[in-house]
């Protein structure tokens, strides 16, 4: 066993710090010392869920290799590596953490640990969106049509469409107009002000594709006569009310959910994380991709960094939020 210290939640965002230990790696496991972590709204609703406090929160990470487990390969002591975590497993918020090496990806080296610590999580999210749920083609403008994103300007609306457009969409985004800008810089070809009704800002026009990123529920009427008859649409966020899915059946439109946990909670398929992320990484240190990092608490992960980063997620933040540093003794 090796002393560690961590991080949980009573729920309410509010962290206590304990001193935790980690049991000997299972064969597929790398021992992580945590660099840099950051704050996702699932992170919000899981500590809601913590009550009591026992659980070490945190999902994205970038760390350094400390140790492995008999069956890793293609990962070395002292490796950057990158990853989404998993909820079924202590989470990141802790100074050593046991992860699967298969859900991990050497990280970009041309980013820093806060750039690179904001892309796990939302970019498999889009990525297992776009191209396995919705089945797009995942290669350079191999894709022609209109793709409509609702809620372009978060964590994941912010690199899915980056994403999108490299896959050759002509992406449209609803957002707030003052983060009109933030969506033209992640490829985003119009901007559409949530306020608005989409019917009216659609026009005539038709979408292939339909993504929400938010509740799609009070958005399902008006999606369903904007999508093309065959199209495709698809949400990340459960929904507060029941979908009328018949408004789809005479148009043939195609639903689908993503939910990126769900290879590991079920086991299945969990190596293709770590294969995209591997993709996102090149992507990434190409320049194809850029990080979407707007905020980076530096200083260290420690009660007050992480309150600081749950409340600004909390209040709908652009982009993603870092906290880097590592845990300090």
């Amino acid at each position: 066993m090796i002393d560690n210290i961590s991080f949980s939640t009573t729920g309410e965002g509010t962290f206590t710090r304990q001193h935790t230990g980690i049991h000997k790696l299972w064969p597929y496991d790398l021992l992580v010392e945590v660099s840099a972590v950051s704050v996702n709204p699932v992170d919000l609703k899981l500590a809601a869920k913590n009550a009591n406090g026992k659980r070490i929160l945190g999902y994205d990470a970038v760390g350094t290799v400390v140790d492995m487990g008999s069956s890793v390969r293609g990962v070395e002591k002292g490796d950057r590596v990158f990853y989404a975590g998993t909820t079924v497993r202590e989470g990141a918020h802790q100074k050593l953490q046991l992860v699967d090496h298969r859900i991990t990806a050497h990280a970009p080296t041309k980013l820093t640990d806060g750039q690179a610590a904001a892309m796990p999580l939302t970019a498999l999210t889009a990525w297992e969106l776009l191209f396995e749920r919705m089945g797009f083609v995942p290669k350079e403008g191999a894709n022609k049509g209109q793709l409509l994103m609702i809620n372009g300007a978060g964590g994941v609306g912010s690199i899915a469409s980056q994403i999108a457009k490299w896959a050759g969409f002509k992406v449209t985004a609803t957002s707030s107009p003052k983060n009109f800008e933030w969506l033209q810089k992640n490829g985003v070809k119009e901007c559409v002000d949530y306020h608005q009704d989409l019917i009216v800002e659609a026009g005539a026009r038709k979408f292939d594709a339909v993504v929400s990123f938010h509740d799609i529920s009070d958005y399902f009427p008006a999606v369903a006569k904007v999508v093309k008859p065959f199209g495709k649409v698809g949400t990340i966020v459960e929904t507060k009310k029941d979908l009328p899915m018949n408004l789809l059946k005479n148009t043939n439109v195609d639903f689908y959910w993503e939910y990126m946990f769900a290879k590991t909670e079920q086991q299945m398929k969990i190596e293709s994380q770590g294969a995209i992320l591997t993709r996102i990484a090149e992507m990434l240190d190409a320049g194809i991709l850029h990080t979407t990092l707007t905020k980076e608490f530096t200083g260290g992960i420690s009660c007050d960094t992480l309150e600081a980063a749950f409340a600004r997620v909390a209040k709908g933040a652009i982009g993603k939020t870092v906290v880097s540093g590592g845990v300090k003794e």
